[in-house]
């Protein structure tokens, strides 16, 4: 869809999943006017220098980060421990994605969302929240007479989120087009994205392995819309 003014503001919402396909399906949004979006890019760049001179680390800046990998200790780079014993190792791997939600919360203009819903049919479910935070993301556009672009996880096989953007209906529509997607691998703030859709999940789900982290999206964005079950 055109949108109704060209003139308008633009805002950007990185998007990305997370929870338990058996129980529970969340998602995540970041959200940064395009005024803001080279800050916040530059932000996640000298984050990322950062963990690359960190010699406790030494995690290469272009390498993807995942939440689940981190919080897990798995990955190639992650696997290597330059720490004195694998517990501290450990740690030091895990508040990678503490470090990357602060990075985020210190960003001017940053807007994060969590939303997630039970669920007893993961392909019924995921789509059908997807649809609840596009809704969500438009009525925020309109009531700041922004509109905005969805950048969402994937390789663009995922029709029914397309679907979900072609249901909203033109009156009072303030996301443009379909979502637009790309790999998280080649995209700094999808990875910022999906620290946020990991943490809010652990900060609901509370698995006993990921106590540490119970309480990071909390404590970290205060002000944020959720997680809130839709």
């Amino acid at each position: 869809m055109a949108a109704e003014n060209s003139a308008a503001p633009l805002r950007l919402y990185f998007v990305d999943d997370g929870g338990n396909a058996r129980t529970t399906v969340f998602f995540a949004s970041l959200g940064f006017d395009l005024a803001h979006t080279n800050v916040a890019n530059q932000r996640w760049r000298d984050f990322r220098a950062e963990l690359d001179a960190d010699a406790r680390l030494a995690i290469p800046a272009d390498s993807s980060l995942h939440s689940v990998k981190l919080a897990g200790v798995r990955g190639r780079h992650v696997h290597r421990s330059r720490s004195t014993d694998r517990v501290t190792h450990r740690q030091h791997c895990q508040e990678v994605i503490l470090r990357g939600l602060r990075t985020i919360a210190a960003t001017p203009g940053a807007r994060v969302r969590a939303v997630y819903r039970e669920t007893d049919d993961y392909g019924r479910d995921r789509p059908a929240l997807y649809a609840a935070l596009l809704h969500q993301l438009n009525i925020e556009l309109r009531a700041s007479g922004t509109h905005g672009v969805v950048i969402v996880d994937g390789d663009g096989t995922e029709g029914a989120l397309r679907r979900a953007h072609r249901a909203l209906p033109d009156e009072g529509r303030h996301i443009i087009g379909d979502p637009l997607f790309r790999p998280a691998r080649d995209l700094d703030l999808l990875q910022a994205a999906d620290m946020l859709a990991y943490s809010a999940y652990q900060s609901i789900a509370k698995h006993p392995s990921r106590e540490f982290m119970w309480h990071w999206f909390g404590a970290t964005f205060p002000g944020a819309h959720g997680p809130s079950a839709l």
